[in-house]
């Protein structure tokens, strides 16, 4: 009795997974963008126009070889359109489309179909940041900076330019066109003075070819810059300083003159 129970239950599992096979059907997929930013929302649109008659049916979305999303489509409806909110970059892949008449298809579909390649790029990517100046920084010295990305870099559109940051203690200090084609961007802080010392790190925005500042930026490493108090520009600045005294003692001076001057 057991071994008929064993036999029947083989059978009726070898008809449901041959009824899996022949009820799904390959769909097309379409999308907006095939190339699209982080955190904007991905629209994916699956057609059933040619394929199916005039039933209603159950299409699903495939990431991979696993459904993500399923919705149902009206016999006189042709096209689905799925929405992923606020995409990560887990989100990039191949997506395809399939539908059926059936709602309750096992995750891991096996139906050959055609997909598209989605790739979300990042808002930004930590760089390498290396400071081309001596050990020892001086005030009135000028500090270049080299910042590059050693991996592949994706852009949007195709960007030649983008914006890339220096930043100096999570505060961003310049923005500089980065060198898509040669992989780098140069920042330079000219005459440099005691307060510019600090922890440098520099951001590539990849995402955008034009983008506002972000708030929560880090780069791959950091450089400390230390500048250190020159006495002959101290000199100079003092010598500045009471120079530009002078002349406005000089000012009041003839000032003060002129005015007794025309009193008597």
């Amino acid at each position: 009795m057991n071994m008929i129970t064993i036999i029947l239950w083989a059978l009726a599992n070898q008809v449901t997974s041959q009824t899996n096979v022949t009820d799904i059907s390959s769909a097309n997929i379409l999308a907006q963008q095939k190339t699209i930013s982080e955190n904007s929302d991905l629209y994916l649109t699956c057609s059933t126009f040619g394929k199916k008659k005039q039933i209603q049916v159950t299409v699903y979305l495939c990431k991979g070889d696993l459904w993500i999303d399923k919705k149902l489509q009206k016999q006189d409806r042709y096209e689905t359109t799925f929405t992923i909110q606020r995409v990560g970059l887990h989100h990039s892949g191949n997506y395809s489309c399939v539908y059926s008449t059936r709602g309750d298809l096992p995750t891991k579909v096996t139906k050959k179909r055609e997909p598209i390649e989605i790739v979300v790029i990042s808002n930004f990517l930590p760089a390498d940041i290396s400071v081309a100046a001596p050990s020892d920084v001086h005030e009135g010295d000028d500090v270049a900076f080299r910042c590059i990305v050693s991996g592949p870099l994706q852009t949007l559109g195709e960007c030649q330019l983008i914006h890339s940051y220096l930043m100096r203690n999570q505060t961003i200090l310049q923005v500089q066109a980065f060198n898509v084609p040669g992989m780098e961007a140069n920042f330079t802080i000219e005459g440099a003075v005691v307060r510019d010392s600090g922890h440098y790190s520099c951001v590539v925005l990849p995402s955008k070819c034009i983008q506002e500042g972000e708030k929560t930026l880090y780069g791959n490493n950091r450089v400390l810059v230390e500048v250190k108090e020159s006495l002959i520009f101290r000199l100079i600045a003092s010598f500045r300083v009471i120079a530009l005294m002078i002349l406005l003692g000089l000012g009041l001076c003839l000032w003060w003159i002129n005015k007794q001057g025309i009193r008597t």
